[in-house]
């Protein structure tokens, strides 16, 4: 059983005369507050109508995230977040949820979506504990790539097989790639044609020599380790550089120049940016649980 902390302070913000109940936090400072104010703007504190036996009730946070959070439940005007640590944030943004604090909701996922990079995981399991569907899909696709164990054991039961089936998804984009490299047909020479259509000049590849083929195979394959989406991209925005690198890896065939090249990348970059723009957010993949909350924490 875990010890209380003995009570140092009285909260100088909260420690009204008139106050009908005394809350504890975890390293003993005592907040004084009213019933009435708990119970019309939280869903899990007891109202004025029934009696605390003046009893201190103890909670589990420290003071400075009780400090934030009791602000929400007085008609004042309540503080922005915006100057506070990211660690507290993400605490106080999970004390609010336990005790139902309606008002500090919305205030705490809008500033959860500037997350620094480290917290990217810690904010997705909060969003997904709490059913925050835009919060939820923008970190999901930042580890997308992933293959971690450690993801797999932090998510909750029902969640395990949508997320396997998710980067599963992202996984056979690369594959589909591969496949379609293969697929090209075989000869001595690379060739491809160029017609103009509406909308723009198309290329259309005809045969593919195995130099290029066993090229462009290394190339994706390569690609499809990179366990960052957003390297991924920018990997695909460089073709020259990509072509050039690729290039050491094979025996030119006649008709190879760095035009062949560029046309044969840019078709299975094409296919491949068609892939990611097509995945749908990890959400797509749960089990609908009921209605979820927007950006603005309104039921859709």
């Amino acid at each position: 059983m875990t010890e209380k902390a003995p009570a140092k302070r009285i909260s100088k913000h909260f420690s009204a005369q008139d106050a009908d109940i005394t809350i504890q936090s975890s390293d003993g400072v005592l907040f004084k507050l009213n019933r009435q104010n708990l119970g019309m703007n939280t869903g899990a504190f007891p109202g004025a109508e029934i009696a605390t036996q003046e009893e201190i009730v103890y909670l589990t946070e420290p003071a400075k995230v009780l400090e934030i959070v009791f602000q929400f439940v007085y008609p004042r005007r309540h503080p922005t977040l915006g100057d506070i640590d990211f660690d507290t944030l993400l605490r106080v943004a999970e004390a609010v949820e336990k005790y139902e604090v309606f008002a500090a909701m919305n205030i705490c996922e809008i500033r959860l979506h500037n997350y620094p990079e480290e917290y990217t995981g810690k904010v997705f399991l909060h969003a997904l504990k709490h059913d925050y569907k835009d919060l939820v899909n923008k970190t999901a696709i930042t580890f997308c790539r992933e293959h971690s164990l450690d993801i797999v054991k932090a998510l909750p039961s029902h969640c395990v097989i949508p997320w396997l089936e998710y980067v599963q998804t992202w996984d056979r984009l690369f594959d589909n790639v591969i496949q379609r490299i293969e697929n090209l047909k075989s000869a001595s020479d690379c060739n491809f044609s160029i017609s103009e259509r509406k909308g723009g000049a198309k290329n259309t590849i005809k045969t593919i020599c195995p130099g290029c083929r066993l090229s462009l195979i290394y190339y994706f394959t390569k690609l499809g380790r990179i366990d960052d989406l957003s390297t991924v991209k920018v990997a695909l925005e460089s073709p020259l550089l990509l072509i050039a690198k690729v290039n050491r890896y094979k025996s030119k065939c006649d008709s190879c120049t760095n035009d062949t090249c560029s046309v044969y990348f840019s078709a299975m970059k094409k296919v491949l940016e068609d892939g990611i723009a097509g995945v749908p957010p990890f959400t797509h993949f749960l089990k609908p649980k009921g209605p979820s909350r927007s950006v603005a924490g309104t039921p859709k």
